[in-house]
């Protein structure tokens, strides 16, 4: 592995680091506050389709963020992100297809490809970070 690759990892890994001790941070705030608590619920219903950690996640980076998304949609939106906006770091569901010691995709008893699934670190950003695309 390349030295470039080893500090893109070890950036990476020390981020997901920061992200979890701020959303630790966060959730006992949550269960020792009762005013933060019910800051945190008014604000958690305006993420109904996102997990409950990804609302503390999302309210421990920025508790005034009303609608978030990835670049990519933003941009399928008409919006794109303003230059030197700071993301939003959440977990996002990923999978990949497991594959034996000759690189065939590993299948199930029913036959099937087994898949593994995980949690991938994505960035988000709120619509107060963007802007619309002028033509």
């Amino acid at each position: 592995m390349s030295t470039k690759q080893d500090a893109r990892k070890q950036k990476a890994a020390e981020k997901r680091e920061q992200v979890t001790q701020a959303y630790t941070a966060t959730v006992e705030r949550i269960e020792n506050d009762p005013e933060f608590a019910a800051a945190f619920a008014a604000f958690a219903e305006k993420f109904p389709t996102y997990s409950q950690k990804n609302q503390a996640l999302i309210f421990a980076q920025m508790d005034t963020a009303t609608v978030c998304a990835g670049f990519n949609k933003w941009k399928a939106e008409g919006r794109m992100v303003r230059k030197g906006e700071k993301g939003i770091k959440i977990f996002a569901p990923s999978s990949k297809i497991e594959k034996d010691e000759k690189g065939n995709p590993v299948k199930d008893e029913k036959g099937e490809t087994k898949k593994t699934s995980f949690f991938v670190m994505v960035t988000v950003f709120d619509i107060s970070q963007t802007e619309e695309i002028q033509d």
